[in-house]
């Protein structure tokens, strides 16, 4: 279930992954975000303790239902992290690793990592429980989703890479087990009968540049016989289809803003149009193909549309697990809020206030809260 983040000319619709799912994953995929937050969706509160908190990664951080999770796993990611800014920037919204003015990490940091291995060790013991095996298709949405959303950042951390893909391989394993077998064959039919018109789709490319004068400059080379691709991947301000030639795949109605649309659905087939200029800037487009599709092409699509969202099953189970779950965390990491099912950074209480410089006491201080 690929799904493409929405790019300049998408409407952004859709609803935000629940937030013990984020928790899980924030290290198996930075499209979910940063993991460390309360219950809203407000970002993290931020520690700005007298002096820098001091982490001393000996030990064990945590313990799930008896079983340990050494610090050091911690301090290899942290590690990972430190090597590959781009991959902390796509996974915690970070720019910096450390405190100012520091050597160490930020607790906020520390905190997520630690609440993303204590979900992730959940879900471990229901894998095993059940006795899943995690299939080909799994690794396949795993290592796509991974990629996407850490491009080649992780590409000097390969190891790390893999585990990240191994990771939400497994996620996906368990959310599709949860899920159960989906829609069957004839209410898939029936929502297609319902609404044909619906599961039209129009393919197209574009190119997105800052000013119209620079749009008629490529007009121009393409009318030229330049290759639209080539032109797409050295000029589109796009990120998201710029690198792939401009390629925006098949979406059906209603994806696009309006003069997007507009030519999407009503301009000629296979020729430039443009500039066209929306909100992001001006456009030039192709459109290579458009029409309705059959029951048979549509029908993983009518799947997905009627079956449960992409981890709203792991979701629901893992809000459910997490308060019933034994769980201690270690004072020098924070604190386990078993209410909001994640570990509170240390300086800051479960309200988000701050406080001094928790946890520098002496290592191997012991578990600060048990969530049972």
């Amino acid at each position: 279930m690929t799904r493409r983040e929405p790019g300049p000319v998408h409407r952004r619709r859709g609803r935000r992954p629940l937030r013990s799912v984020a928790l899980a994953v924030t290290v198996a995929v930075g499209a979910f975000g940063a993991a460390s937050c309360s219950s809203s969706d407000d970002p993290s509160p931020t520690v700005e303790a007298l002096q820098p908190i001091t982490f001393e990664f000996s030990g064990d951080a945590a313990t799930v239902n008896g079983e340990a999770i050494a610090a050091g796993t911690l301090a290899d990611a942290l590690e990972v992290f430190r090597a590959a800014p781009a991959a902390l920037q796509a996974a915690f919204k970070e720019a910096e690793l450390n405190q100012a003015g520091s050597d160490q990490p930020k607790p906020a940091i520390v905190a997520n990592l630690l609440s993303t291995e204590i979900s992730v060790k959940l879900i471990e013991e229901e894998v095993a429980r059940r006795g899943l095996a995690v299939e080909a298709n799994a690794r396949t949405i795993g290592e796509t989703q991974v990629k996407a959303s850490f491009g080649d950042s992780l590409a000097d951390q390969p190891d790390y890479e893999q585990e990240l893909i191994d990771r939400y391989a497994m996620f996906v394993a368990l959310d599709m087990a949860l899920a159960g077998p989906g829609p069957d064959e004839a209410a898939l039919r029936a929502a297609y009968d319902q609404d044909p018109a619906k599961y039209d789709r129009a393919c197209a490319a574009h190119i997105l540049v800052e000013t119209e004068e620079r749009a008629n400059t490529l007009l121009a080379q393409l009318r030229a016989g330049a290759d639209f691709a080539e032109l797409a991947a050295a000029n589109s301000t796009d990120p998201g289809s710029g690198a792939a030639g401009g390629e925006l795949g098949c979406q059906a109605r209603g994806v696009y803003v309006e003069q997007f649309e507009a030519a999407v659905w009503d301009g000629p087939l296979n020729e430039v149009q443009g500039p066209i200029r929306t909100d992001f800037g001006y456009h030039l487009i192709v459109v290579s193909e458009r029409g309705p599709r059959t029951f048979e092409e549509a029908r993983d699509d009518i799947a997905d549309e009627l079956g449960p969202a992409p981890f709203s099953a792991l979701g629901s189970w893992l809000e459910a697990a997490l308060p019933k779950a034994t769980i201690t965390v270690d004072a020098r990491f924070g604190t386990w809020d078993s209410a909001a099912g994640q570990v509170v950074p240390v300086g800051v209480s479960a309200e988000g206030l701050e406080l001094g410089p928790a946890g520098s006491g002496p290592a191997g201080s012991g578990p600060a809260v048990t969530g049972s």
